[in-house]
């Protein structure tokens, strides 16, 4: 399979003449390629709830994306890989922390694992990475397949089941109507497995891979998708939990058809700021394991005229001795190229949920653009700070780039739990 042209966008940053580019690959006019652009638009605003265009395209042809990020499909033969402003598109390894990113956003639990990243080549695709993970899960799960008994219906002169004792006097011509139990492989689980084997294969660019793939698939059998998937596996089964999860991500997040078996969607694609907000308050759980961390826990903060409660949603709140230790508040938009600070808007509302949380400390997280050269994978650079009548507003940036390599979740909860130990003792 020849590999289809491919550009790759940085969220936040200018793309000059990508119209040019895309036109001159695939002999659409200029106009075509804004139609194509315009309906990507449409496609990945009803997927992820936005009101605005994730791709803006200005006269002069040049691109901009802000609010995504992964491997788009603009049309069957260009891809857009956009990768998010925290991580580096010149480091190939950028989508191996991508890919932990979106599992952790659409299933709820991190795959961390030292395979995910391992034999990605400098062209290796999102679907690729997907694809090797998904086969390593199907490794280590060979020996427990998924089964279930089927109720079959067949002819035969031997018995080996109920017969239908109308038929035991007058058989049929092909023998005696029997009904029996059958262990199988083909059930609505080994379904989805095979249905994103199926998905993955035409979107996977390197050969061994697809090759792999193909040998998996034979392994699984035919199966029919389910037109809605079974979200959860039998307890028994528990063992292919991640294998099963990562089949539905890519069922729902690449865009299959599940009528029709092909493609619709617009890729394997994520909210960015939704996915660092997931990602923040993992971190921030595991780093406090003595305490009770929450997400978007309401407090409340007024009451409106007509006597409706006003209730402020802060992204992580510490709670301990039956009080609000501190907050944290994940912030995604980021002063690329200008002074680092924490802006009004920022600050108004760290202020209205400290109030309504009735604490004196919240830590807004900003995700780091800088190199890990400059600043380490975990590590916490506070740029800023706001006191106003006893209440304290911290602004930090935090290192997330490497997160897929060897024990780089773990270096990410160290750099949190050192960073949040500092924040406990100032409110002591």
């Amino acid at each position: 399979m020849d590999a289809k042209p491919r550009l790759v966008l940085h969220e936040t940053k200018d793309r000059l003449h990508a119209t040019r580019e895309v036109a001159d690959a695939t002999g659409l006019s200029h106009d075509e390629v804004r139609a194509q652009v315009a309906a990507l638009n449409n496609r990945l605003k009803d997927l992820l709830g936005y009101d605005s265009d994730p791709i803006a395209v200005n006269g002069a042809g040049t691109w901009r994306v802000d609010g995504v990020a992964g491997l788009l499909r603009l049309n069957e033969e260009v891809e857009l890989e956009v990768v998010p402003k925290f991580l580096d598109p010149d480091d190939s390894n950028w989508r191996a922390d991508f890919f932990l990113l979106a599992v952790l956003v659409r299933t709820g639990h991190l795959l961390v694992s030292d395979q995910i990243a391992a034999g990605v080549e400098d062209r290796g695709d999102l679907a690729t990475l997907v694809a090797r993970s998904l086969l390593h899960m199907h490794s280590e799960n060979q020996r427990r397949p998924i089964r279930g008994y089927k109720r079959v219906s067949q002819t035969d002169f031997s018995f080996d089941g109920d017969v239908d004792w109308d038929t035991l006097l007058l058989p049929e011509p092909d023998g005696f109507r029997l009904q029996r139990l059958e262990l199988t492989r083909r059930n609505p689980h080994n379904a989805v497995l095979r249905g994103a084997v199926d998905a993955l294969m035409s979107e996977v660019g390197e050969g061994d891979t697809r090759a792999q793939l193909q040998r998996l698939a034979r392994r699984l059998g035919d199966q029919a998708l389910p037109t809605r998937l079974t979200k959860r596996l039998p307890q028994r089964h528990r063992s292919w939990k991640q294998a099963y999860s990562l089949s539905q991500l890519v069922l729902e997040g690449m865009g299959l058809d599940l009528d029709g078996g092909t493609w619709t969607g617009p890729g394997f694609v994520l909210s960015t700021w939704s996915a660092w907000e997931a990602l923040c308050e993992a971190v921030v759980r595991r780093a406090n394991p003595g305490s009770r961390t929450i997400g978007q826990h309401p407090f409340p903060l007024g009451v409106r005229g007509d006597g409706t409660p006003v209730v402020a949603k802060p992204d992580i709140a510490v709670l301990k001795d039956g009080g609000t230790r501190f907050l944290l508040d994940a912030k995604y938009k980021t002063r690329r190229g200008r002074k680092s600070s924490i802006s009004s808007t920022d600050l108004y509302e760290g202020l209205a949920f400290m109030r309504a949380a009735q604490t004196d400390h919240i830590v807004l997280m900003y995700p780091s653009l800088d190199s890990v050269e400059d600043l380490s994978l975990g590590a916490w650079k506070h740029f800023d700070e706001v006191r106003v009548d006893g209440l304290r507003v911290q602004a930090a940036q935090v290192q997330v780039r490497g997160l897929a390599q060897r024990g780089g979740f773990d270096r990410l909860v160290e750099g949190a739990r050192q960073a949040l130990e500092a924040v406990s003792a100032a409110t002591s």
